[in-house]
């Protein structure tokens, strides 16, 4: 019973010891430097960083007026999006298909759309301020 209780306060987690704060001035602001984090832990050039804000953005215009996740993903990737996208990032349409295969290769853009682990999750009610917990945790070592 005792070691029951040491193992569910083990898996509390603690607050946090420091807090940076990133001050942005637009939703363009805020997705690039989202992407900026996102570098830590996928592979992208600055290119494919500015696209995938740029999809991330547009995905989060949509999703205010598209609940269903699988209909967004599917306009994302559509045909509109993608002329905007290249409009937007000021780039040719060979060198926007060289870039996503690119992504699609690192798994950041899957057959459904973009990997759903690197879309940060902003809720409407959380009055402009989106918090990232990052956690370093030691690994026990195995004797």
């Amino acid at each position: 019973m005792k070691e029951a209780l040491v193992s569910e306060k083990q898996r509390k987690i603690p607050k946090p010891n420091n807090i940076v704060s990133i001050p942005t001035q637009s939703e363009d602001d805020f997705f690039k430097w989202w992407c900026v984090l996102m570098r830590l832990f996928v592979n992208i050039t600055n290119k494919e960083a500015d696209i995938i804000a740029c999809f991330l953005k547009k995905r989060w215009e949509l999703s205010k007026q598209i609940s269903d996740p699988v209909l967004l993903d599917s306009v994302l990737m559509g045909k509109e999006v993608r002329k905007s996208i290249i409009e937007e990032c000021g780039m040719t349409l060979p060198h926007y298909y060289v870039l996503m295969g690119k992504l699609k290769k690192s798994n950041v853009i899957t057959s459904s759309g973009i990997n759903p682990r690197l879309i940060p999750n902003i809720r409407q009610d959380d009055n402009g301020i989106f918090q990232l917990l990052v956690l370093f945790k030691e690994e026990s070592k195995k004797k």
